[in-house]
């Protein structure tokens, strides 16, 4: 990983490169991480330009297919070791790229046939349901999702925290959403159909609609900047693609010709580009092409498929000349007919290779001079190709209306994974990436800061002959370089001569993290009325600050609050709650990247007014049906802050089902309801939504309202209603399973279940019942077993008898009734310790292969053990690692335990554990470690190793535990000095032992002095990995005895350390 502050990216433009810093912050403002040769949207890239600057040379040979059940027109994409697409089955599709194992997948209620677009934490995927839905990426659970009030079949835009996608008729909008909440966030409404997928250069957005007509919007406000119209024409789900500063658009029909556009003013640049040749009659009589694709652009090129019958490859340049983008072919090859649908495939280009889909039902290949390039693999598919390919990490990813999905892997590849194409780096930076060759001599990996003139500096080379999977190739030292833009290339070196160039490169930003600001202080603002907090603090001694961000935490984490100017040295926090305790950072920003944190700062608010009082009593209040079964509506004019002037701050709403309840306990009772923020001044209508409720029953409400003291207003009129009943029961839950509790003395059944189809963001169940019968009796209906609630898929029924069969069903219910009974399942609890005698040992192998062996005399007394493997989910909230670095989580967690509490491990027992390539997807598998459960984090077993042939973690333990597999992510020093130690120590006989662990792979040099300076010894060990205890020995036979020095130096990936010790020789 790279040795960097924070994972942020620049554009093409500066104001691009501020946006950035908070790019996709969807989680606690976690930045992403995004491979260099990920492709996460459609065409690649928020520019929309289908080109990647790796290789991956044909031939291909197949990695895998997988089968969608149902046709996919939707391009896929790939983000982190995953790759994901949708299908007209209505569901979207996360896989393994490595693979092709499904690793989830979600159920829409319409076709999704435009491409997703991925974060770090998300993905987004529009429907024809008319909905945007944000899912999380690696598990696909629902996070949230966003009516777009019509179809859309538009690729969604991720770009600085908003995702912007186009929505077809009747709405006929380009719609911005917050990625984190999805809250609207603008729209902007044409004439037509905005089917396009909208593209950005960082400071607007560009999108088509079927009007002919190009549009240009300021991606935060969704003004407009400028627009064009075509002659004719209409953009479809095609999207324009921008790179250095112009748009180049494809509407087709009467505009058969590209379009290249000024992107900052919208003005044509090639005018002189004449018609192409395919001017056959369309059925309306009109000439012109009938489809185009979306333009792909590299370096100095633009590659686009299109035409009236046949579907024509063209290449021209990409820069205008005599107001002209002339030809580069000298003839244009075809791939087949064009579409009877309307949609094509549109080229994604690798390198010096255009990869495009064919209606004919194929994968294609051509050189960027025009040449088709044979394929080799099996690239056919029973049905045409209108989805895009698209190509990462030597990988190209294709998919049919036939509903298959297919990965090859080129022969010839070199891609950096690692930095990402506009990240902004600092310090050491590691160069991750893959290679392969069959004719591999080598590579070697360089840098420059570009111009016409570039000066290429070597990083690092190797004559290596293996291929590199996603492996470190080099450790780039930019700590002496000015900030600036800088070209890293990886160069794959091969015997012989005459082959493609084997070249892969990735534009990053070399920026020094800036110093942050100091002396804050934080203060309540005298004389006001509360709720706000004064900041002020001292100016950062870096001189390329240009704002200063303010974070603010409540107990819940610390969240941007504000962004001032460098000028600024001040701010007044207007939300501060009074009464309420904040804690303030400061951090500097200098267009690219994020200082640390300044000293914080704490204070709360305070009301110094002397206000007293209270809002005036709400007298109206009234209660009517909700919109939907469940639910009531509350309505009532809102009262001021003071009295009936000014505006409340909030309501607190409670409610009975008592009808003659004591109201006079209103601040004392145990009642059902809450506390919300007021909408609006005195005289305004209030609302608000209740839901949860039963159909049948009468509830009565009652509130008040408070100031900002808070000084509190009278009882309101209590009103009542009684909520409709539902007449259609939901429907059953399904799949119900019943089996033994795993890991348990015996006496429970664990039950799981599919949930019912109304359960869920727009379902109705209020929860679960879970009924319960012996053999000879049967389930009453009227006395349930256990409830649960809504979206719950599990229950441990704890009160069954050992060896005693018991047989369950489970219902789920709304607000007026149950559903039918699931069909049963049934199960018996079983003792699940196994005695063991000390002096024999014990192994226990489970079935996946997790194996616990305690040596003959390890055990302090006889006992019975335990191992199990347990539910990842259970664990969750407390991954995290007590080491000095951090760790990723896996869901591999087993758990082993003695039955006696007195039974103690003599010497070590073995722990040996499997895991898939689905658990460490993504994952570095030399820091593959085993952690044990201590407190309340998690600590890294020392001696753990993993073996990636066998696919475990093996380790030796002298305490049993919960043990889960994670990987260990260096962070922080190199090493402690407390950690560097030599044993024993005075060392006696013929060996002394040098011990030490460091945060990360290094390489390690000893060098040992005697008192007269003179050295003695020199030691060393290359590639000790990360986060364990290495050892060293040292023959010290002829060694004389005596005090010595040893200077212990480390070196990896962020740099170097070394400390001086002693140690002790007696012979």
């Amino acid at each position: 990983m790279s040795m960097v502050n924070k994972k942020i990216f620049f554009g093409q433009e500066r104001a691009l490169a501020a946006g950035f810093a908070l790019f996709f912050a969807l989680a606690a403002g976690a930045a992403p991480r995004l491979a260099a040769a990920d492709w996460p949207m459609f065409r690649g890239n928020a520019g929309r330009t289908g080109f990647s600057s790796e290789q991956a040379y044909p031939p291909l040979t197949k990695a895998w297919e997988f089968r969608a059940d149902g046709p996919v027109a939707s391009s896929p994409v790939t983000y982190d070791g995953m790759v994901f697409f949708g299908a007209r089955d209505n569901r979207l599709y996360a896989l393994y790229a490595d693979t092709g194992a499904e690793a989830w997948r979600f159920q829409a209620g319409g076709w999704i046939d435009a491409a997703p677009a991925v974060s770090d934490s998300a993905v987004y995927a529009s429907s024809t349901d008319g909905m945007l839905y944000a899912l999380s990426r690696r598990t696909g659970a629902f996070i949230w999702k966003a009516a777009l009030g019509a179809p859309s079949f538009s690729s969604p835009l991720l770009l600085d925290g908003k995702v912007y996608v186009g929505v077809s008729d009747p709405v006929k909008k380009l719609k911005a959403f917050s990625a984190a909440t999805g809250l609207p966030a603008g729209e902007y409404a044409v004439s037509q159909p905005v089917d396009s997928a909208p593209s950005s250069d960082g400071t607007r957005v560009y999108f088509g609609a079927n009007d002919g007509r190009l549009y240009a919007l300021y991606k935060d406000t969704l003004a407009q900047a400028w627009s064009y119209q075509a002659t004719g024409g209409r953009y479809g789900r095609n999207a324009a693609a921008v790179k250095n500063g112009v748009v180049y658009a494809l509407p087709g029909y009467d505009e058969n010709k590209p379009l290249a556009l000024s992107g900052a003013a919208g003005e044509l640049l090639n005018p002189q580009t004449g018609p192409f040749e395919e001017n056959l009659a369309l059925p309306d009589g009109s000439v012109g092409w009938r489809q185009v694709g979306s333009p792909a652009v590299s370096a100095d090129r633009l590659f686009f498929s299109g035409g009236s019958t046949d579907n024509i490859l063209h290449a021209l340049t990409s820069s205008a000349s005599d107001q002209a983008l002339l030809y580069v072919w000298p003839s244009s090859p075809t791939l087949g007919a064009v579409s009877p649908v309307g949609l094509l495939s549109s080229p994604a280009m690798a390198g010096d290779v255009l990869y495009a889909g064919t209606v004919g039902g194929s994968l294609v290949a051509f050189s960027s001079a025009g040449v088709s390039i044979p394929l080799a693999a099996d690239v056919s598919f029973s049905s045409p190709v209108y989805a895009s390919p698209c190509v990462s990490n030597g990988m190209v990813f294709a998919a049919g209306m036939d509903g298959k999905v297919a990965a090859y892997r080129a022969q010839r590849v070199a891609a950096i994974s690692e930095p990402a194409d506009g990240e902004v780096v600092s310090a050491w930076v590691d160069v991750n990436g893959y290679i392969s060759n069959p004719d591999l001599a080598g590579y070697q990996v360089e840098y420059s800061t570009g111009g016409e003139a570039p000066q290429w500096s070597l990083v690092a080379s190797s004559a290596t002959a293996a291929p590199v999977h996603g492996r470190p190739l080099a450790v780039w030292d930019t700590t002496a370089l000015e900030n600036g833009i800088y070209t890293l290339r990886l160069t794959v070196l091969e015997n012989g001569a005459g082959g493609p160039p084997n070249v892969s490169s990735v534009l990053v930003r070399v920026n020094a993290v800036p110093e942050p600001p100091s002396g804050l202080t934080a203060a309540d603002v005298p004389a006001d009325g509360g709720n706000s907090i004064a900041l002020a603090w001292t100016a950062s001694p870096t001189a390329a600050v240009t704002a200063y961000r303010v974070y603010r935490d409540g107990e819940a984490g610390p969240a941007l609050l504000s962004s001032v100017s460098s000028e600024t040295l001040a701010y007044v926090d207007p939300s501060a709650l009074t009464g309420t305790t904040f804690t303030y950072t400061v951090r500097s920003f200098d267009g690219y990247a994020e200082s640390l944190n300044s000293e914080p700062a704490e204070a709360f608010s305070v009301n110094d007014t002397g206000d007293s009082t209270p809002p005036a009593d709400v007298t109206d209040l009234s209660v009517s049906t909700g919109p939907a079964y469940g639910m009531l509506t509350l309505s009532w004019t809102a009262p001021g802050n003071d009295g009936a002037s000014g505006q409340a701050s909030s309501y607190t709403v409670k409610r009975s089902t008592i009808p003659d309840f004591d109201w006079g306990t209103f601040d004392t009772a145990a009642l059902e309801g809450g506390t919300r923020p007021a909408d609006g001044a005195a005289g305004t209508a209030e609302r608000e939504e209740v839901g949860g409720l039963y159909g049948g029953v009468t509830y009565y409400f009652a509130l008040k309202a408070a100031d900002a003291v808070p000084n509190l207003s009278g009882l309101s009129n209590v009103a009542s209603a009684c909520v409709p009943r539902d007449p259609t029961p939901p429907s059953p839950p399904s799949g119900l399973a019943a089996a033994d509790t795993l890991g348990d003395g015996g006496g429970s059944i664990t039950l799981s279940w599919a949930p019912s189809p109304d359960d869920g963001p727009d379902g109705d169940v209020y929860g679960y019942k879970v009924f319960r019968r012996l053999a000879a009796a049967s389930f009453d209906a009227a006395s349930p077993y256990a409830s649960l609630a809504a979206g719950a898929t599990t229950y441990i029924d704890a009160s069954a008898t050992e060896n005693v069969r018991y047989y369950y069903a489970v219902a789920a219910y709304d607000s007026a009734s149950d559903s039918r009974l699931s069909p049963e399942a049934y199960a018996v609890s079983a003792n699940n310790w196994r005695f063991f005698d000390a002096g024999s040992g014990v192994s226990i192998r489970l079935q996946d292969g997790a194996r616990f062996e305690i040596p003959v005399g390890a055990a302090s007394q006889n006992d019975s053990i335990m191992f199990t493997r347990l539910d990842p989910a259970t664990y969750q909230p407390m991954f995290r690692a007590s080491e000095a670095g951090s760790a990723n989580p896996t869901g591999v967690v087993y758990e082993v335990k003695f039955l006696g509490a007195a039974t103690r491990l003599l010497t070590p027992a073995s722990l040996s554990v499997p895991y898939t390539d689905a658990d460490v997807a993504g994952m570095d598998l030399e820091n593959v470690r085993l952690y044990m459960r201590s407190g309340g984090g998690w600590v890294l077993v020392d001696n753990s190793r993993a073996d990636s042939s066998a696919m475990r973690v093996t380790a030796g333990v002298l305490q049993l535990g919960v043990f889960a597999v994670m990987e260990y992510v260096p962070s922080g020093e190199l090493f402690s000095r407390d950690e560097v130690y030599t044993y024993p120590n005075p060392a006696r006989g013929d060996t002394l032992t040098f011990k030490f662990r460091v945060s990360e792979k290094t390489s390690v040099k000893i060098e040992v002095y005697n008192v007269a300076g003179q050295r003695v010894a020199k030691l060393g060990k290359s590639n000790c990995p990360a986060g364990v205890t290495s050892e060293i020995p040292w023959n010290i036979k002829k060694i004389a005895s005596g005090v010595y020095q040893f200077r212990f130096e480390a070196f990896g990936a962020s740099g170097r350390k070394a400390v001086i010790k002693r140690l002790a020789i007696v012979h």
